[in-house]
């Protein structure tokens, strides 16, 4: 036989009872299904309740032929219920199965409806206390700052919620992103009632239907047996991340290597580590730094370049926050001087004490008062080689010229040297510079430690050309030949 279209203005649900009743029921649409009905519950008296929204008035119900069977208020009666149709009863139906659910597995629980602005059928809450557990059937819309507030206000007493959408939406696609997986909330039609069926979905998983008789409730949440399978191989959840515009730079703060613990929030198997953090145009902040785990741990008293693809993730809420980086470039020492994350260490007052000078151009022991008798000092011909005032004055534009030689030549293999020979090239580097800053500057004593530097330049480019197998010609600049004499007081390189 063909029936007219469900008409949603004829009233198919009600409570029995009484109009306080919570006990719903939808009348059959088939004539011979509500004759079947009624020979089953011939003592029912059915009502408009108070917890469908109705006038709590009480109902017949109507047995038609050429149409669908429903409800009918009785004569006179006013009535200003506006949902009629055949889900206006889902929140009671769902009410009902969970605190079957509950009795079934021994479980003490409290289950209520909600009105959250359109009607007691907005939403389904379920407090279970001794698992410190909720689960919200979420029915009606809701949008995000409505989510959290019921979030904030959930975690008050629970320590999680399962969240339980009738529709699919942008929190559904939230959800499934903060903890992989989002489930729903279907009711299927049988006879007179509504059976509840709850779906899980994750990421590269179908929806899947189970009856809610066949769901668990757990201390870790509402289980259906495809969940169960899905569960435990879905990774942990992602925290919100953001990408970083343009480079950034990191300095690790020494001895600092952060336990995982710290973490706001989940970083995985990953070196985290405590650095001052720059972002390019952006001032230097204190941050925990996730590092793959597959790279050795950047030492202390370097400055590092992030190139790209770092990421801040944030923690919900911004309690905190933690920059990722997967790859990363050590900065020679002028670089890393340029951003304010390092600077060389000064040079000790020892290395630049001069002795003074008399009068009469003689050189004063060191301790030796210069009220003292005078010393008599080596004829100028017997130290043409050594680097007295006199020599070191004279030989001090040719080191100059050679220091700056030899730095320009370093710094481009800086960043690509092992732990070991890069520290002994950039101390040779910082020297280096500093002294020639000290003779730009005339400071006193200066001139004489040039040579020096260059035989420390000198062997710390011979350390770097056999940490990166390079000849002796690869690295030599044009200059080099011009500072041949400075060359030649470099010891020879021993033999392996």
């Amino acid at each position: 036989m063909t029936f007219a279209p469900l008409d949603y203005r004829r009233v198919q649900t009600a409570v029995i009872g009484d109009k306080y009743s919570g006990d719903p029921v939808l009348l059959p649409m088939d004539y011979h299904e509500l004759d079947h009905w009624r020979r089953l519950h011939p003592e029912y008296t059915y009502w408009c309740g108070i917890q469908l929204g109705g006038c709590g008035g009480e109902l017949s119900d109507r047995r038609y032929t050429d149409k669908v069977c429903h409800f009918a208020h009785h004569p006179n009666a006013v009535c200003h219920r506006t949902a009629n149709g055949e889900s206006s009863a889902d929140h009671l139906f769902i009410k009902r199965g969970v605190e079957r659910l509950l009795e079934r597995q021994g479980v003490r629980g409290e289950v209520r409806t909600r009105d959250l602005g359109t009607g007691p059928g907005d939403a389904v809450d379920v407090f279970v206390p001794d698992m410190r557990r909720r689960v919200r059937f979420q029915l009606g819309v809701l949008d995000h700052l409505a989510w959290r507030h019921a979030v904030d206000e959930f975690t008050e007493d629970a320590d999680g919620v399962d969240w339980i959408f009738a529709q699919d939406g942008p929190l559904t696609h939230e959800l499934l992103r903060r903890q992989g997986f989002s489930l729903r909330v279907r009711l299927v039609t049988h006879g007179g009632e509504r059976r509840v069926h709850v779906g899980a979905t994750a990421h590269g998983h179908p929806l899947q239907w189970t009856p809610l008789e066949e769901c668990t409730l757990t201390p870790t949440g509402l289980l259906t047996p495809p969940l169960e399978t899905i569960r435990p191989s879905l990774a942990p959840s992602r925290a919100a991340s953001f990408p970083v515009q343009g480079s950034l730079f990191f300095a690790p703060v020494p001895r600092s290597h952060a336990p995982e613990a710290e973490a706001p929030v989940e970083v995985g198997d990953r070196h985290l580590i405590v650095a001052d953090v720059k972002p390019a145009e952006s001032p230097v902040v204190r941050a925990l730094v996730s590092l793959p785990a597959d790279a050795d741990v950047p030492p202390a008293g370097h400055v590092y370049r992030v190139p790209d693809g770092a990421r801040v993730l944030v923690a919900d809420g911004g309690a905190g926050w933690v920059v990722t980086a997967e790859r990363y470039i050590r900065l020679n020492a002028t670089e890393a001087q340029r951003t304010g994350l390092w600077s060389p260490a000064p040079v000790l007052a020892a290395n630049c004490e001069r002795a003074p000078i008399r009068e009469n151009g003689q050189v004063e022991a060191a301790g030796e008062s210069a009220a003292g008798p005078p010393r008599s000092t080596t004829k100028p011909e017997a130290t043409a080689g050594s680097e007295g005032s006199q020599g070191g004055t004279n030989r001090q534009p040719e080191n100059g010229e050679r220091a700056r030689d030899l730095v320009s030549q370093l710094r481009p293999l800086e960043g690509a040297l092992g732990e070991a020979v890069g520290k002994q090239v950039t101390r040779a580097i910082n020297s280096a510079e500093l002294w020639l800053a000290a003779v730009t500057n005339n400071r006193g004593g200066a001139a004489s430690d040039g040579g020096r530097h260059v035989r420390q330049l000198e062997l710390a480019l011979r350390a770097a050309r056999r940490d990166l197998n390079l000849d002796e010609q690869g690295t030599r600049s044009s200059t080099s030949t011009r500072a041949h004499g400075a060359e030649s007081m470099v010891p020879p390189e021993p033999r392996v």
